[in-house]
């Protein structure tokens, strides 16, 4: 027996973008990287490998409306928090046809019938106020399946995560344990 809204693996397959592209920074194929939550639905960043965020999406398999989960997510993991604004936020309620030939009967069978519900998370390109463009990055570097966002030059192309530079840096012993960039020489 699953969670209630969690997302079988076979409608994450149906939900994933057949052929993405990184469009308005590199032309690169994005990667949808997931990234485990403790609500249980499905949290998926789609980025380019130098890091570009195009959308992260959080899916949840019932009426219930998501939103609230993925605002909360991204405020605690974005640096600064006050960039994720609610109006950023677009949930989108998608039913067995739009999910393709695999999709569509194997929710026909479910009883009672639920939609599927995504809220997609896209943060534009932007001008600051001294004309600079920024863009929303992300870093996989902060334990498995965790994500952290960041806000770089519009025309960086790999920037630098600021959490993983204030820290000093470390490199895994042979045992796992963290051995810092000196004692490792």
């Amino acid at each position: 027996m699953t969670r209630r809204g969690a997302v079988p693996p076979l409608l994450r397959r149906a939900l994933r973008p057949s052929d993405p592209h990184c469009y308005r920074h590199c032309d690169r194929p994005l990667r949808g990287r997931s990234v485990s939550v403790r609500a249980p639905g499905w949290l998926c960043v789609y980025a380019c490998p130098g890091g570009a965020v195009s959308v992260t999406t959080y899916t949840e398999w019932g009426r219930a409306d998501p939103t609230a989960t993925l605002g909360r997510f991204a405020r605690n993991h974005m640096t600064p928090a006050s960039r994720v604004r609610r109006w950023d936020l677009r949930v989108a309620t998608r039913h067995g046809p739009e999910l393709g030939p695999t999709a569509e009967p194997y929710l026909a069978k479910r009883r009672p019938a639920r939609p599927v519900r995504t809220v997609y998370w896209r943060l534009y390109p932007f001008k600051t106020k001294d004309g600079s463009v920024r863009r929303l990055f992300a870093c996989f570097r902060h334990g498995r399946g965790n994500v952290r966002f960041f806000l770089a030059p519009g025309g960086a192309q790999s920037p630098p995560c600021p959490l993983c530079t204030a820290q000093p840096e470390t490199s895994r012993g042979r045992n796992g344990s963290a051995v810092s960039a000196t004692a490792a020489r």
